[in-house]
């Protein structure tokens, strides 16, 4: 018990170490900030279309006001509940527009969406994004599924607490205040996982989800003993509730942000140290060998194909080495976040490969399949970096070991 404590205390220290580092590497506090500005234009419009939504059908026509009300007393702190009254007149006045200012209040809130999918493909290194239909498609699912879900499972909720047998039992309103939670959780784990143009495995979105929820929960309470306990309405006035507002919105995006950067560590960490992994070479070498049998097959080759490497590659640096095969033209983009061989292997030696790459030759090769061990005791034999001792094209050392 001790020793699997000891060797799991480091890594998870490890792990929240990478973490801190890529939430300020991948500049997630400032785009936090720009989503905070995007949503005060945006969060009129999408009251606006969420009415418009639920009126669209008969049934939920009166659904609207319920998740508004959902929202500010389970989302917004009670410091800042204010500003429903504000937001609401707002809306009012906003569906009495003509038809163009109505395309100008979608393309607002398309906008702020625009800006989530492009932060969480910055975030996990994706630089294909969505085009045209794929595109319209996920805002408009957005805009539209999401209040009628969350609205039905409002209304699901509503009707089985109201039953007879279920509003006697003691506890029930218990057990109905940890919907906004799994709500929430839902969501979440709903953006990291459809929102990313790459696969995300469903485990670790799930998980990101219920964590991010947590620490939301978490912030909505602090943020409101906080408030109460500070004198920021003698400063402001009746003006407390707008920079209230801002810090709120802000913290929102800073939780959702730091949810998506888990769940892409939680993908990505290495599994083992990185000194078992072998130079940059070496991982290029097993990538390629992936798009070699790929190719054999016919199939293409996806993000979870590249998880099943985590092994024998650094996924932390499978942006980098994918943005790098892809500049030497080696692999290619399709649809869907998938990636094909570009050239035969057999036009490309070793030597050409080493001069496209930019890391010296490793001292020294790492074991596993045939032709890992050929290329270490090749390297290891190497005396000088001559183009002769490296003349054995890619896909012939890639062959090694599979043929009888």
């Amino acid at each position: 018990m001790d020793q699997s404590a000891a060797r799991t205390w480091p890594r998870i220290w490890r792990f929240a170490v990478a973490l801190w580092r890529q939430f300020f590497e991948d500049h997630c506090p400032v785009t936090a900030a720009a989503l905070t500005y995007q949503t005060l234009f945006a969060i009129v419009p999408l009251l606006t279309l969420m009415y418009t939504v639920f009126s669209m059908f008969e049934a939920f026509s009166d659904l609207g006001v319920v998740v508004e009300e959902f929202v500010f007393s389970n989302v917004v702190p009670e410091n800042i509940a204010m500003v429903q009254g504000y937001l609401r007149s707002f809306s009012d006045q906003a569906r009495q527009l003509s038809l163009p200012s109505v395309i100008v209040l979608a393309a607002t809130a398309a906008l702020m969406l625009a800006t989530i999918e492009k932060t969480l493909n910055e975030i996990w290194g994706v630089r294909e994004p969505r085009h045209g239909l794929q595109r319209l498609w996920v805002y408009w699912a957005v805009l539209t599924l999401g209040p009628l879900l969350v609205g039905c499972g409002l209304a699901v909720s509503t009707y089985v607490f109201s039953m007879p047998l279920i509003s006697d039992v003691t506890g029930s309103t218990g057990l109905l205040s940890v919907v906004p939670f799994i709500l929430g959780a839902a969501f979440l784990t709903l953006i990291y996982l459809a929102v990313p143009n790459c696969n995300v495995p469903v485990k670790y979105a799930a998980i990101g989800g219920t964590l991010a929820a947590v620490i939301f929960e978490s912030a909505k309470y602090l943020f409101a003993s906080l408030v109460a306990r500070t004198d920021i309405a003698v400063i402001y006035g009746t003006f407390a509730a707008a920079p209230l507002l801002l810090m709120w919105i802000y913290l929102c995006w800073t939780i959702l942000l730091i949810g998506a950067e888990f769940v892409k560590m939680l993908t990505v960490f290495p599994r083992s140290s990185s000194a078992d992994l072998g130079a940059p070479m070496f991982q290029i070498l097993y990538i390629l060998d992936l798009f070699r049998r790929a190719h054999l097959s016919g199939t293409a080759v996806d993000e979870r194909a590249i998880y099943t490497l985590a092994d024998r590659v650094d996924l932390q640096r499978w942006s980098e080495y994918r943005a790098l095969l892809m500049d030497l033209k080696l692999i290619r983009a399709l649809g869907g976040g998938e990636l094909v061989l570009a050239q035969d292997l057999h036009a490309i030696t070793l030597w050409d490969l080493h001069r496209a790459l930019p890391w010296p030759l490793p001292a020294e090769g790492v074991s596993g399949s045939a032709w890992a061990r050929h290329l270490s005791e090749t390297f290891t034999s190497l005396s000088g970096r001559n183009q002769e001792t490296m003349s054995m094209d890619v896909s012939t050392l890639l062959t090694m070991g599979s043929k009888p």
